[in-house]
């Protein structure tokens, strides 16, 4: 264990003790507005996205700060087109870059597909750029909405409670109220680690990965985590 470990599992108690402190009813609520907010963030996130993509500054300054061709261990593989590219060197090219999840299989997949042809994307090196500028708009643009829709969402149902307070359960209200405290920190925790990407991207020293690689609730929370596995890479 690292202070990765020690940071989640302190996480997880404060959510547990305010499911405790707000009851059962509220918190959840609470997680039922997650549910909705996370729909609403993957629904509109598309659409949101695709403006923030006509920023061409916007566009230029991502590009800068991902550096994704610089993950070519070879700047000729770099400029070929993809079609001229075998599969064996592929993955070996794959292999060895250091692109975080979940946009090393953004790549693969793109490339594959070629999905950039009709853009008339076709390099190894741009698949590398763009593809990671889209997934880190996507996860952005997604938070955003996300935080949005919560924080009024938060506010209505805090409304509610003060102008009717929700009813307490006859039974069981202590361990309910702990299990849904315990949902809810599991929910906030994995939105928390879909920056993760962004900041191993962004930030790419060993210092940063070597945490999340040597803690096991970081690597559980990252690399199974649903919302960074729906994420597109278009």
């Amino acid at each position: 264990m690292n202070i990765l470990d020690f940071v989640i599992l302190a996480m997880l108690a404060l959510f547990v003790m305010g499911g405790v402190y707000k009851g059962f009813m509220h918190t959840a609520l609470d997680i039922l507005c997650y549910m909705i907010c996370i729909a609403f963030a993957f629904i509109m996130m598309p659409i949101i996205a695709l403006r923030v993509e006509q920023n061409e500054s916007f566009i230029n300054n991502m590009l800068y700060y991902t550096e994704g061709s610089e993950n070519i261990y070879d700047v000729e593989y770099s400029m070929k087109n993809i079609s001229e590219i075998s599969n064996a060197e592929l993955e070996e090219i794959y292999s060895r870059s250091e692109v975080a999840f979940p946009m090393d299989e953004r790549i693969r997949s793109n490339v594959a597909n070629a999905v950039f042809d009709k853009s008339n994307i076709s390099t190894l090196g741009d698949y590398f750029n763009q593809t990671m500028v889209l997934v880190t708009i996507n996860i952005m643009v997604f938070l955003l909405l996300f935080i949005a829709l919560r924080a009024v969402l938060a506010f209505a149902i805090g409304w509610w409670n003060y102008a009717s307070p929700f009813p307490v359960l006859k039974k069981f209200e202590l361990p309910a109220a702990i299990g849904t405290g315990f949902i809810h920190g599991i929910l906030a925790i994995f939105l928390f680690f879909m920056i993760c990407p962004i900041v191993l991207t962004v930030l790419p020293f060993d210092m940063i990965s070597d945490l999340v690689e040597n803690s096991k609730l970081a690597h559980f929370f990252y690399y199974s985590n649903f919302l960074l596995a729906l994420t597109p890479g278009v």
